[in-house]
């Protein structure tokens, strides 16, 4: 199949090429803040901190890479990863807020992110059953695509990397108060600065909580704390330490519905119904603590040592409805589970830059150690009863389970990489980067494997606000344990390769900017096996093709008006199966839209100083609920907008927001079940 979609990838480079030479001769320029107000000036991070190769602009980067800052997740009142990256049409949610996160939180490019694909500040971190908390980081970022070479293993639809909020120059300070529909309660403090013998040591305190009854019937608490220090041991070496502490308790959920085996979909109710089922609860918590050495060798060179531990633990007594008629009728079924997990990394890099004759180099390399180890709980899964989609549940269930755990599979991942940036000059580049990864699953039924995942890519810059690039990159994606609704339920699948080719552009001008992707991942892929008169058979059989292309901007028309937009194109399709699959060959991959897309604007509205507005437009296609292609959930179009004011009360700013998520309280079904109600929330914040 491949000769037939190499023209569509010909046809967009050539297209890229003849636009971004058109803008040449732009102007070098970073882009600028937009000044909200006179109050307050803030400005999106223009950097990432990718991996192995290390930090970098990231228009200089040969991936597809979002990065959501501060501003973003203030002015959206985001509560969520998916709301977090709403903006960037190749993305899609798979849960609500105050759902539960049995499923990924995301989804990028059509592939589901697995609970390998999060980090914060590059630790490898769970996200079973929870998110991180969006409420102290500085930024959160979107490799898309494999990223074996760059953080090691992991599903190929990306990575997410949570940045934490890092100690200030200056005295801050912080609080802020919300309510969210239903009755949902928050509050939290930001406070840093530095300290001590020529503000030797620098420190950053968040704490937040919030508290009440969420929009379909259930109870949520949960409450979170970060710390951040660092100490200026000399002019050139700095110690810094990270602690993120998240405890969250959902109770009285909502079940998760499913369709499998539908033709036709019931209608859809809507996300506020009250279904919740007493006694049920989805709670966890999570822990990151870290400590790490950075020295700044010379004006080329520096180099890091971190070590990390995080945590995860897991208490889960959760209710399933599988849907068996359009007329919503639905059997009940709880799953007890629960566990913990821990991951330590240690990491040591060193980057910096050379010059060999007319080339200069940019080099990273760096060896990293990291460990897992897992505790699992009994998991029990039973009949609970009967109901009905459209009629109030009486069921009630209470956890039975026993909470005795008993160790389960240890991981040890040790890496080795190295990448060398080499500049030709006339804008020219090239990147060439290798991981070796030797990976070991310690079970009865474990494995060993030691690949070595490379990348490459080729850059040109006309100008310093464009880069166009072309890159290839690999990824080991670590073999997943195959669930209970299959006949081989807790066996575990062989590794897989999985390969991605992109073209892009990148452009960042003084007043516009815009992203142009092509890209093709070849993933293996997972085929349910029918058996008569018994649950099929999960086996790996062929891969999974995901083609597209993806385009986006942002155009500052004036200094008060700003608009943008986005819109994704994908092919996904199951390739290259045995004659025993063959009846998938070349349908659409389950869960991945074909369109996507997004328009959105911002206007700082000039009768009052400090007043803004926003209003975002997410279109998601139709997707196919299973690989046979027989159950489709239909697009749907969601509406989300909101209003700031900034002000000076006694001196010091105040922010008041006021947002909507879903403004037309539309009815729709996700990959996950009910989709997200229209939904209010209210802020105020102070500032010192």
């Amino acid at each position: 199949m491949l000769p037939s979609r190499l023209p569509r990838l010909a046809l967009l480079a050539t297209a890229l090429s003849v636009a971004c030479a058109a803008h040449a001769e732009a102007p070098a320029a970073s882009r600028n803040a937009t000044d909200l107000d006179a109050v307050k000036v803030t400005a999106e991070r223009t950097h990432t901190d990718a991996g192995a190769l290390g930090d970098r602009a990231l228009r200089d980067t040969p991936f597809a890479i979002t990065a959501v800052g501060r501003e973003q997740i203030e002015q959206r009142q985001v509560v969520s990863l998916g709301e977090a990256f709403l903006l960037d049409p190749s993305v899609t949610t798979q849960v609500s807020a105050y759902a539960s996160g049995w499923s990924s939180p995301i989804r990028n490019r059509g592939i589901e992110l697995n609970f390998d694909s999060y980090r914060v500040n590059g630790l490898q971190v769970s996200s079973w059953g929870t998110e991180w908390p969006l409420e102290v980081m500085e930024q959160v970022d979107l490799l898309k695509g494999p990223g074996g070479f760059l953080y090691g293993f992991g599903a190929p639809g990306g990575i997410v990397n949570y940045i934490t909020k890092k100690p200030t120059d200056t005295p801050t300070f912080s609080a802020q108060l919300g309510w969210r529909e239903q009755g949902i309660v928050s509050g939290g403090i930001d406070v840093g600065g530095r300290f001590g013998n020529e503000q030797m040591f620098g420190y950053r305190f968040n704490a937040f909580q919030e508290k009440g009854e969420t929009f379909n019937g259930g109870h949520v608490d949960r409450k979170v704390g970060a710390l951040s220090l660092d100490a200026r041991l000399s002019d050139v070496l700095t110690w810094t330490a990270e602690g993120v502490f998240q405890s969250r308790d959902l109770s009285n959920e909502a079940p998760q519905y499913s369709f499998s085996g539908l033709t036709s979909l019931p209608r859809p109710i809507a996300g506020d119904v009250d279904n919740s089922v007493p006694g049920t609860y989805y709670d966890t918590r999570s822990s990151l603590l870290s400590t790490g050495m950075n020295w700044q060798i010379n004006s080329n060179w520096k180099a890091s040592l971190i070590y990390g531990v995080t945590t995860s633990w897991n208490d889960v007594n959760k209710i399933f409805a599988p849907l068996t008629n359009s007329a919503g009728d639905m059997g009940v079924y709880a799953y007890e589970l629960g566990g913990k997990s821990e991951w330590k990394l240690t990491q040591a890099m060193v980057q910096g830059r050379l010059q060999t004759g007319p080339l200069q180099h940019q080099i990273v390399a760096g060896v990293s150690h990291q460990s897992g180890l897992g505790w699992d709980r009994p998991n029990v899964y039973s009949n609970v009863g009967k109901g009905n989609l459209y009629q109030r549940s009486t069921l009630r269930h209470d956890a039975v389970a026993s909470r005795a755990t008993t160790r389960g599979d240890e991981t040890v991942q040790q890496a080795v990489f190295f990448s060398d940036t080499v500049d030709f000059g006339r804008g020219w580049s090239a990147l060439a980067g290798w991981r070796y990864n030797d990976f070991q699953v310690k079970s009865s039924s474990g494995y060993h494997t030691y690949p070595v995942t490379p990348t490459y890519a080729l850059m040109f810059k006309p100008s310093d606000a464009v880069t166009l690039y072309a890159s290839y990159i690999e990824s080991l994606e670590a073999g997943s344990r195959v669930g209970i609704d299959y006949v081989n339920a807790n066996e575990l699948l062989d590794p897989t390769i999985s390969k991605q080719y992109e073209i892009g552009a990148k452009i960042e001008a003084v007043r516009w900017s815009a992203n142009v992707a092509a890209f093709r991942l070849e993933r293996g892929a997972n085929i349910d096996q029918p058996i008569a008169g018994s649950l099929p058979r999960l086996v790996q059989d062929g891969i999974t093709l995901y083609e597209g292309i993806e385009a986006s901007g942002d155009l500052h028309l004036t200094d008060a008006l700003t608009v943008g937009g986005g819109v994704t194109w994908l092919d996904p399709t199951y390739d290259k199966l045995s004659p025993g699959s063959a009846s998938q060959e070349g349908k659409r991959t389950s869960g991945a839209a074909r369109w996507s897309g997004v328009l959105h604007a911002s206007y700082q509205l000039p009768w009052v100083d400090g007043l803004e507005t926003y209003a975002a437009v997410r279109y998601y296609g139709d997707v196919w609920y299973d690989a046979n292609n027989t159950l489709k959930l239909p697009d749907y179009t969601l509406v989300n907008a909101g209003i700031g004011y900034r002000l000076l009360a006694s001196g010091h700013p105040v922010t008041v927001r006021g947002s909507v998520e879903n403004l037309a309280n539309r009815k729709y079904w996700s990959n996950a079940g009910v989709g997200l109600p229209r939904t209010f929330a209210v802020s105020v914040r102070f500032d010192m």
